[in-house]
């Protein structure tokens, strides 16, 4: 009998119970995790040719730099990469149009849930190319804005 009594007051009760744990859960800050989250990560493309100058060659390992030793623990985790692209080469000649490429340049994407959502040329890498430090900040300042849009 008094198993019966008990089952019919979880019966009675177990609703109210999992009411009481939600509102519980919401005042102490406890939410589920969907697992749909969005994922957000900016990628770093250096597009070259097969011809490559002094200069060119500068951008390049400035642009490393900067990414390099400004985003650690961003390349570590997933949430940057940084990918050296020869778009004169036969499976890399969509970048040319993907990105309206008229020269070697340094892009950054933004990616949210796999897709990208927007892209653009860092043009004054050659004018500061002439000038380190100040190269080495506009790259940074720039993939801070894009690691920030999340």
């Amino acid at each position: 009998m008094v198993h019966k009594t008990g089952t019919r007051y979880l019966r009675f009760l177990g609703p109210f119970i999992a009411v009481i744990l939600v509102i519980a859960g919401a005042s102490f800050g406890i939410r589920k995790v969907s697992a749909q989250s969005s994922s957000h990560k900016v990628v770093a493309y250096y597009f070259h040719t097969n011809t490559r100058c002094d200069t060119c060659r500068k951008i390049e390992a400035y642009s490393k730099e900067a990414i390099q030793e400004g985003f650690k623990t961003e390349l570590q985790n997933g949430t940057m990469e940084l990918r050296i692209v020869n778009y004169e080469e036969p499976e890399n000649r969509h970048y040319i149009k993907d990105y309206k490429l008229v020269s070697k340049s340094l892009i950054l994407v933004n990616v949210v849930d796999g897709k990208q959502t927007e892209w653009t040329n860092l043009k004054l890498v050659w004018t500061l190319v002439k000038n380190k430090e100040a190269f080495l900040n506009y790259v940074r300042g720039e993939v801070r804005d894009y690691l920030a849009k999340s």
